[in-house]
C-alpha cells in the first residue's frame, strides 16, 4: 500500500506521503505535487482520482492552474469533540421574602447588644419577641396587619408597634432587609382612659390614717410572725417621696447622703416575667433612664437614719424580714389589702401612693417642672397629662392691658 501506483508517461501519479495521499505530474516542463488531506487507504483512493481528472481536463482545456489554488481541497475543520453539559434552564430569579420567624436570632442580637437588655428578664421584649416566634411563615411585609390582628389595649399595641419599629430600622442599616415595613405605621390614638380605680388617689386624711394603722398594727392579726409596723418605713417613703415601686424596694444605704440629705434614686430592683420575689428580679437603672435626687424632710431624715443603722453600703434600706428585697405584690396581698378593708376604703394598690404624691404637689401649687423631675418622668407631658385636670369652666378671658401701649408713646 506504500509503493507508488504505477502510471504511463504525462499521466498522474497517485503515491503514499507520510501516510497522506499525494498527487504528481509534470505540465509544460515543471513538476507539480498536491497533498490531499486523506489518509492513503484503499478506500479513500477515490479522493485521488477524482482530483486527478479535473486536473487532467483542466490541461485540456487550456484553463490549468499553475498556483494550483483551484485545486487544494477545501479544508473542513472538524469541530473537536466536547462533553455536553447540562445546563438547567433558569427563569428570572425572585428572591424568597424574609419571615418574621426567622428574625428571632437577629432579635436577640438586637436586644442583648445594642439594646443591652436581658431579653429573659424584660417582658415587653420577651413578649415582643413571642410575637415573631408565634408568626411563622408569615412575610415582613404583613407584619402590619398581623399588629393590627393582635386583640391588645392601644398602650399595648403602640408599644409592640415601637420596639419592632426600631428593630426593622437596625435591620435596615446593617443590610438584612431592605425596606422597613412600620417606618409610615402611625401609632393609634389612645380613647380617653378609664381611671383604674385602684390606683385613685388617696386624699391627705385617707394616707394618714393608713399609716397609722400600719404603725400601731391596728388590724395586725395577734398571731401574725411579721407585724404590719415592720413595714411602716417602706410605706411612708413612698407615700411621701412618690417614687416607684421598684425604686424604693431597690433603694441601698450608699444612696442615701445625710450630710446634704438628699437620697440618689438612680436604680431600681426590678420584678421580671418570672415574678416578683428577690430571685426573680433584676437590678436595673430606673424606668426613664435618669437620676434624680430627693431632699429629705424632717420626718423622713429620722426615719431613715433609723432604717440605716448598722447596715452596709450595699445592703438594702428597706429590706424583707429574711434580708432579702421585699415582695411588692405579697405586701399588697397580706398587708395593704386587709388593712384598707379595715378602715373601709376603696381597694388601691400600692402604686396609688405614688398618683397621690403627684397629685398632691399639684395641689399644692407646685411647679409642673418640679414635679416631673421628682415623679423620674422624662418630659412634664406626663405630669400634665395625669395630674392637671380642669376642674371648673373658666368664667373669664385674658386681658390685654391697653394702657401699656400708651405709656410706652
Amino acid at each position: 500500500m506504500g509503493q507508488k501506483l504505477k502510471s504511463s508517461k504525462g499521466e498522474i501519479s497517485i503515491s503514499n506521503f507520510q501516510g497522506r495521499i499525494r498527487l504528481r505530474w509534470r505540465h509544460a516542463g515543471e513538476r507539480y505535487s498536491l497533498n490531499l488531506p486523506h489518509a492513503y487507504l484503499p478506500e479513500n483512493l477515490h479522493h485521488g482520482t477524482v482530483k486527478a481528472t479535473e486536473i487532467k481536463l483542466d490541461v485540456i482545456r487550456g484553463c490549468f492552474d499553475p498556483s494550483l489554488e483551484k485545486y487544494k481541497p477545501e479544508i473542513i475543520v472538524k469541530p473537536k469533540a466536547f462533553k455536553q453539559v447540562e445546563v438547567p434552564v433558569t427563569t428570572a430569579k425572585t428572591q424568597s421574602p424574609t419571615l418574621l420567624h426567622e428574625l428571632v436570632t437577629n432579635f436577640n442580637d438586637w436586644c442583648a447588644n445594642i439594646r443591652n437588655v436581658d431579653i429573659e428578664n424584660s417582658i415587653d421584649y420577651l413578649y415582643t419577641r413571642r410575637l415573631l416566634e408565634k408568626w411563622v411563615n408569615i412575610p415582613i411585609d404583613q407584619v402590619a396587619q398581623k399588629l393590627n390582628g393582635e386583640n391588645w389595649a392601644v398602650t399595648t399595641y403602640n408599644r409592640r408597634l415601637g420596639y419592632l419599629n426600631t428593630f426593622f430600622a437596625w435591620l435596615v442599616s446593617r443590610k438584612v432587609i431592605e425596606l422597613n415595613p412600620l417606618q409610615d405605621v402611625c401609632r393609634k390614638r389612645e380613647k380617653k382612659r378609664k381611671k383604674n380605680p385602684r390606683r385613685i388617689p388617696l386624699e391627705e386624711t385617707e394616707i394618714l390614717t393608713f399609716l397609722e394603722a400600719i404603725k400601731n398594727n391596728t388590724y395586725c392579726q395577734p398571731s401574725s410572725a411579721v407585724k404590719h409596723s415592720y413595714y411602716y418605713p417602706c410605706l411612708s417613703f413612698i407615700f411621701y417621696t412618690g417614687v416607684r415601686n421598684a425604686e424604693a424596694i431597690g433603694l441601698r444605704v450608699r444612696h442615701v447622703d445625710f450630710d446634704s440629705k438628699t437620697v440618689e434614686i438612680s436604680e431600681a430592683f426590678a420584678r421580671t416575667i418570672k415574678g416578683t420575689n428577690h430571685a426573680a428580679r433584676i437590678q436595673k437603672g430606673t424606668k426613664m433612664e435618669n437620676v434624680r435626687y430627693l431632699p429629705l424632710t424632717d420626718e423622713l431624715f429620722s426615719l431613715l437614719e433609723y432604717q440605716l443603722n448598722d447596715k452596709t453600703s450595699d445592703e438594702f434600706v428597706f429590706p424583707s424580714p429574711t434580708g432579702l428585697c421585699i415582695d411588692d405584690k405579697m405586701l399588697q396581698r397580706r398587708v395593704i389589702k386587709p388593712v384598707l378593708k379595715e378602715l373601709g376604703f376603696d381597694d388601691r394598690d400600692l402604686y396609688a401612693a405614688r398618683r397621690s404624691f403627684g397629685t398632691r404637689a399639684i395641689q399644692q401649687g407646685m411647679p409642673l417642672t418640679d414635679v416631673a423631675y421628682l415623679m423620674g418622668h422624662s418630659t412634664i407631658e406626663t405630669a400634665s397629662r395625669n395630674y392637671v385636670h380642669v376642674g371648673k369652666p373658666a368664667i373669664a378671658l385674658p386681658a390685654i392691658n391697653i394702657n401699656k401701649k400708651s405709656k410706652s408713646n
